[in-house]
């Protein structure tokens, strides 16, 4: 058995809750709003019925309004669901984009999407949509070997060495 720094069981856990109150969150606004949009679009519809086969427009104006309230309310919550949802959504992204970084460190700049979704626990798929994004935003670069084998190469870790943070940036 081995023993696990202190540092690495808290990342495990960070990892392990990736924007979970956000999806928990989301989750329980989801309830709340699922019941609401049709029983107060219920009570829009009887207060209608009412109003139209009443005295008058007076007589159950209330349930109407109710309906209404209720029916904005349950698709508010609904709307800030679909919010927090894609909050956490995004949170899980950047820390699943950072473990393929530090995996790239880690392996000298280079990798492949299965060896990528092997090390870090992400699906294959999940990989490969990682990859192809910093790709898409030029901060990977795309090689395709002589056996066709597509590797992703991080420029930045594999001319770390050219950088020198001591010396000053030359200007034009």
């Amino acid at each position: 058995m081995t023993m696990r720094s202190p540092n690495a069981a808290k990342s495990e856990v960070r990892s392990a809750m990736e924007g979970g109150f956000k999806r928990l969150g989301a989750l329980f606004l989801k309830v709340m709003a699922v019941p609401m949009v049709p029983i107060g679009l219920g009570f829009m519809l009887y207060g209608l019925f009412q109003i139209l086969h009443a005295d008058g427009p007076d007589s159950h104006f209330e349930f109407f309004a109710i309906g209404v309230t209720q029916t904005i309310f349950g698709s508010l919550l609904w709307i800030l669901a679909k919010k927090l949802d894609a909050a956490a959504h995004l949170v899980r992204y950047r820390r699943q984009q950072g473990r393929v970084v530090r995996l790239a460190r880690q392996r000298g700049g280079r990798l492949t999407v299965t060896e990528t979704a092997a090390d870090t626990g992400l699906t294959v798929e999940e990989a490969s949509e990682i990859l192809k994004r910093l790709a898409d935003g030029g901060f990977v670069e795309v090689e395709i070997t002589d056996s066709g084998l597509i590797v992703y190469r991080f420029p930045e870790v594999l001319f770390a060495h050219e950088k020198n943070w001591s010396r000053g940036v030359e200007s034009a």
